[in-house]
């Protein structure tokens, strides 16, 4: 018999969620500043930001889809298969429609000015945009072409597709077969290193794939996010997982820590073998040491983040359930408002902090005020960024739940 995880004493995976998007938040109004390259660039970049960017970049967005594996053991509880994918059409490619028609081209608008691509008015540029932005490369049949006219919101559309990919593997961890490798697995996680068992297959597919598809968010990572969001699905099939998170938790922000000193001298005093590894990944030892080193650290802060929320964040407040309804507009919004905003600040002649900070707070009110004012209390607009239709309104008939 399972030891199974009810919803209703894991409160700290919707707490996990919000801060992951108030994280995701600061480090996209951080990319002005930092030594990579990005839509839209302050005229000095600076070290400090690049070291918060790489950290945040470890682990935010395996975060985000191993919580979503957890959701989907949540939701597979109480919906059938095909509730569950209408759940997630309304859910997921709605909103991403809608946001590469409405939220994207003001986006790609500013990103065209700043990198001197197109100049004139947005009216102008709504006729240039599909010909000269859209469908730029040549990446094959890739998951890259998520990204091309959604830029962030990839994550939507990926996240869609591993819903749909995820019903045969749940399937098979919900027969006899699937359930003794599951027992099996949590009976390993209860001794000392055990949750670290995972991160065999994804150091594999890491060193396998990376030099094949390097680019972001091509077939490795669609093939390594993919497994992270089967692995929070099964780390919820059984207590005896985020017990051992929790255990773990310290050895893990160790683990973590001491990995991501090590990867920050690579990348004070190795920088041009560090862009090689990542720009041209290949299978010599020094990038599958790199790649292997990545791997485990994602892992550990991932495993650090489960067991300090189950430690410390597993209560409800009044605040709760307002701001996990928020997540979802708030996530397609900000980084829109941000280069929109930041656009202009990075013009002004000031202090590079000071910057991020006007930049920080406008964008951080405007988002807010945006979402308060006419997202949460229309229906149409609640849809069309993936929320749920209130009770009595024009068009909460469409439910998103799957039912008629």
């Amino acid at each position: 018999m399972e030891k199974s995880i009810e919803r209703d004493r894991c409160y700290y995976v919707d707490w996990l969620r919000i801060l992951g998007i108030i994280c995701i938040f600061f480090f996209h109004n951080t990319r002005f500043f930092d030594l990579m390259d990005w839509e839209v660039k302050n005229k000095e970049t600076f070290l400090e930001p690049t070291i918060f960017v790489m950290f945040i970049s470890f682990w935010i967005m395996p975060l985000f889809f191993m919580l979503a594996g957890i959701g989907t053991r949540f939701a597979l509880k109480t919906k059938t298969t095909i509730q569950y994918i209408k759940d997630r059409y309304w859910r997921l490619v709605v909103p991403y429609l809608f946001g590469i028609f409405i939220l994207i081209p003001p986006q790609r608008y500013v990103e065209s000015l700043s990198k001197g691509k197109f100049s004139g008015t947005f009216f102008d540029f709504l006729p240039w945009y599909p010909e000269h932005k859209l469908l730029i490369g040549n990446f094959g049949f890739s998951p890259v072409w998520f990204g091309e006219p959604g830029t962030h919101l990839w994550f939507l559309a990926f996240l869609f597709v591993f819903s749909i990919l995820a019903v045969p593997v749940i399937r098979y961890l919900k027969n006899k077969s699937g359930e003794r490798l599951i027992k099996h697995l949590a009976t390993v996680s209860e001794k000392m290193g055990g949750i670290y068992l995972f991160v065999v297959p994804l150091v594999c597919v890491k060193i396998a794939l990376q030099p094949i598809y390097p680019k972001y968010s091509s077939w490795a990572d669609f093939t390594f996010w993919f497994l992270i969001f089967i692995f929070g699905y099964i780390l919820f099939y059984d207590q005896r997982f985020v017990e051992s998170a929790d255990r773990h938790k310290y050895i893990s922000l160790s683990i973590g820590i001491l990995l991501l000193v090590l990867l920050l001298v690579l990348f004070i005093f190795f920088l041009d073998h560090l862009k090689q590894w990542w720009d041209h990944p290949d299978y010599s030892w020094g990038c599958i040491f790199f790649h292997a080193m990545w791997t485990i650290t994602t892992w550990s802060w991932l495993m650090f983040f489960l067991g300090a929320g189950k430690a410390f964040l597993n209560f409800q407040n009044s605040w709760l359930s307002k701001l996990n309804e928020a997540v979802m507009p708030f996530y397609m919004l900000h980084q829109t408002i941000i280069l929109l905003i930041g656009f202009q600040i990075i013009q002004w002649h000031m202090n590079a902090w000071l910057k991020y900070t006007v930049i920080s707070s406008m964008s951080f009110m405007v988002i807010i005020a945006i979402y308060y004012l006419c997202i949460m209390r229309f229906n149409w607009l609640r849809i069309l960024f993936g929320m749920k239709p209130l009770r009595g309104g024009v068009i909460s008939q469409v439910s998103i739940e799957g039912k008629n």
